[in-house]
Parts: structure tokens; C-alpha cells; sequence
């Protein structure tokens, strides 16, 4: 069978030898079909992998808060069962609940606070410090992000180690608004972050319960995955539990479903053209089939069988799909390394400091898996383009194939 098949495409590559101009058109149809499919897809690629790395880079990837979530209209609160059950999730380092609520300064600053257990902070967030320490558990101390440290400092000259009177507000069995006053005393501010933490107060969960937050349950829960790998797999199995997992993985899945619909859009026009290909390689053969007529016909007189006629026309096609797929992969290694060149100083010209990051990355990812891709669709698309062609010479009458003349 393989010495058959061997055969077959020997005699393939010397009939396209014989027409060596319209296989070169037809060759070229496929291969600038799969050119386009590869360039457009490794566009994409490339620009998705640049995005994740940014948030990979610029955001803590690997930090998670579990929220209370919605199933049938009812809402799940954030319980002790829970987070015990978030804490146990497979892939999860390290976790803590957490309350959250509003105070005020007597300079009228408004100030998001956020309860966290002590040894939360530090497993969970690993902060690092611009000055101090992190608070002690059980104690009025308080650590600031870096924004909100910078504010309070300039605006109201808080520093560290000085007593500060946040204000909460509430309102009695009247309606009457209530505030009460609580003296804290910051001990550290954290480096920036480059998220919320940068603007928010934090204080020791026994504090923040007992100044009257999170009444309800807990608003939250922190979690650390194991590492950026895991992230997806955690935020699934808080969806398991029944709370919505927020963090910076929500931007690499809303980038992703992004850059799905980008690559699927270009690539329907790039598989236009390739489908093009298909029609010319279709055209290819059947012309063919017609000029060999009296050829196929002494074929099929000598004993070769329907199938035998099929598979020799086959088997051009998939020499066809071969050449063309492989000059498209080609072609379009050429075009992902045109874009690599030209692209970042393009872009980086046209939009300044925002893309200058581009100038020494890929804009345009190609891998072994998309050319082999290529390659497979072209030979497969080559082969389904020929099959009425080689239906057509399978069906021919033996006696007036030979009659024909042609």
C-alpha cells in the first residue's frame, strides 16, 4: 500500500512538472491564502501575548477577593463556612477575610478602610514598606496605602506614629445622622501597588468589627494563589462555592475574549482568500482531467480501478496543498518578521510613550503549532477541492475516454 501510494505521488509530481506555469498560479493562490491566515493569526497572537504580559507585569496577578455572589436571584453572603471552604480550595496559598467600610478625617477626607487579620496582611498581600511596619493584631494601629498615605501627609500632615480621629458616620432610630469619633495610630505605609490598596487604610479585622463594620458577614475574601497558573483554576473553584472571584485575571479574560473575536474576524476574510485557493486548485484539476482524458481512459483500460484514478488525482491535490501550504507558511513567517520590524517603531512614532515598550517585543507571535496548522489546512482544503475532480475521472467511460482523442 505505501509503495502504491509512493507511486501515485511520483506520477503527481511529474504531471504538475509538465504544467508548470498553471500550478505556479494555483500554488500561489493557496499559498497567499495561508499566508494571510498565518500573518493574521500571529497579529493576533502577538498582540494578546503583549497585553498579558503588561498586566502580568503591572498588576498582582496572582491575588484574588472572593465577593458575595448571585445564584437564583438569591444572594450568597460571605460567611465563616465559606471562607473556611475558600481557604481549602486546591491551588490557594494563602487567605483571609475581610470587612470593608467608609470614614471621614476631621479634615473631611474621605477614607475606604478595609478590616484584614494581621497575619492576613502579611500572607496574603505581601506588602512591602515606604516607611514603618504593619499593625499588631488586636491593636488601634493602622497601615496606609501609598496614595492615601502621600494625601493624608500633604493635606493634613498626618505622619507615622501620630494619633488620627477617623469619623464614622450612622444614624439612629429617628434618622438622625450619629458620628462616632475613633483615634488609630499609623505605623506603616506601603510601597505603590499600582491597585486599590494604594488607596485604602488598613486596620486589623477585630478593630474594623468593632467599630461597627461588617455587621452583615464579611465583605470579602482575600486569597492568594499558589501562582499565576492557578489563578484560573481558584477563581473557578470560588465560583463553586457560590461567590464572584474579582481581580487582574478578569482583564486577561476580557483581553482574551477580545482577541478571540479579532483573530475570528480576520480570519474569516484570510480564509476567503484561502478558500480561493481551493476553487483555483478545483479549477486546476478539472481542466486537467480534461486534457488527460485519453491518458486516464488507457489507464482505466490496462486495470486501473475507479479507486486507482481517484487517488492519482488525489494525490496531485495534496502536492498541491503541500507546495502552497508550505510556501504560505513561508510567507507568512515573512509577514509576522516584516511586522516585528516595521510595527513597534510604527506604532511607537505614531502614539509615543504608550507604545514604546513595542520597539524591542513581537508584535506578531508565530509558533510551530500555527505553520503546522497552516499546513494541514491547506493540504486538507487542496484535498476536498479535488475530490469532484477526481470523482469526475473515476466515472469516466474506459472505451470513449480513449475515444476522445485528448
Amino acid at each position: 500500500m505505501n509503495s502504491r501510494l509512493a507511486e501515485f505521488f511520483q506520477l503527481a509530481v511529474r504531471q504538475l512538472f509538465r504544467r508548470k506555469f498553471r500550478v505556479i498560479l494555483t500554488v500561489a493562490g493557496i499559498a497567499i491564502g495561508v499566508a494571510a491566515l498565518v500573518g493574521t493569526v500571529a497579529l493576533g497572537e502577538g498582540i494578546r501575548t503583549q497585553a498579558v504580559d503588561a498586566i502580568r507585569t503591572q498588576s498582582d496577578l496572582t491575588l484574588i477577593e472572593a465577593l458575595p455572589g448571585v445564584e437564583g436571584n438569591v444572594l450568597q453572603l460571605v460567611t465563616p463556612t465559606r471562607a473556611a471552604a475558600a481557604a481549602n480550595l486546591p491551588g490557594v496559598a494563602a487567605s483571609a477575610p475581610v470587612v470593608r467600610g467608609t470614614f471621614a478625617t476631621r479634615g473631611q477626607t474621605y477614607v475606604q478602610v478595609i478590616g484584614v487579620p494581621a497575619d492576613g496582611l502579611e500572607g496574603v498581600l505581601h506588602p512591602a514598606y515606604l516607611r514603618g511596619s504593619g499593625f499588631s493584631p488586636g491593636s488601634n494601629e493602622v497601615v496606609f496605602g501609598a496614595a492615601l498615605g502621600e494625601k493624608l501627609q500633604r493635606y493634613e500632615g498626618v505622619r507615622i506614629g501620630d494619633p488620627l480621629v477617623i469619623i464614622r458616620r450612622s444614624y439612629d432610630a429617628q434618622g438622625r445622622p450619629v458620628d462616632e469619633e475613633t483615634t488609630v495610630v499609623p505605623v506603616g505605609v506601603m510601597e505603590e501597588r499600582g491597585d486599590a490598596y494604594d488607596q485604602l487604610l488598613l486596620m486589623d479585622l477585630d478593630l474594623a468589627v468593632r467599630l461597627g463594620e461588617g455587621d452583615g458577614g464579611y465583605s470579602g475574601i482575600l486569597i492568594r494563589a499558589e501562582g499565576p497558573d492557578r489563578v484560573f483554576s481558584v477563581a473557578e473553584g470560588v465560583r463553586g462555592i457560590g461567590l464572584s472571584p474579582r481581580g487582574s485575571f478578569e482583564q486577561i479574560e476580557a483581553v482574551n475574549r477580545m482577541m478571540d473575536m479579532v483573530v475570528i474576524f480576520l480570519g474569516i476574510f484570510a480564509g476567503l482568500s484561502l478558500l480561493v485557493g481551493g476553487l483555483m486548485i478545483a479549477s486546476t484539476m478539472i481542466t486537467s482531467v480534461y486534457e488527460r482524458t485519453r491518458e486516464i481512459g488507457i489507464a482505466m483500460a490496462v486495470g486501473a480501478s475507479e479507486g486507482d484514478v481517484m487517488e492519482m488525482i488525489l494525490a496531485e491535490c495534496a502536492v498541491l496543498g503541500v507546495i502552497g501550504g508550505v510556501g504560505g507558511d513561508l510567507l507568512g513567517v515573512l509577514f509576522a518578521a516584516v511586522l516585528n520590524v516595521l510595527g513597534g517603531p510604527f506604532l511607537a512614532s505614531r502614539f509615543g510613550d504608550a507604545f514604546a515598550g513595542l520597539l524591542d517585543s513581537e508584535i506578531a507571535l508565530v509558533t510551530w503549532p500555527l505553520l503546522a496548522a497552516g499546513l494541514l489546512l491547506a493540504v486538507v482544503l487542496s484535498l476536498l477541492a479535488g475530490l469532484y475532480p477526481a470523482w469526475k475521472a473515476s466515472r469516466l467511460n474506459p472505451v470513449e475516454a480513449i475515444r476522445s482523442g485528448r
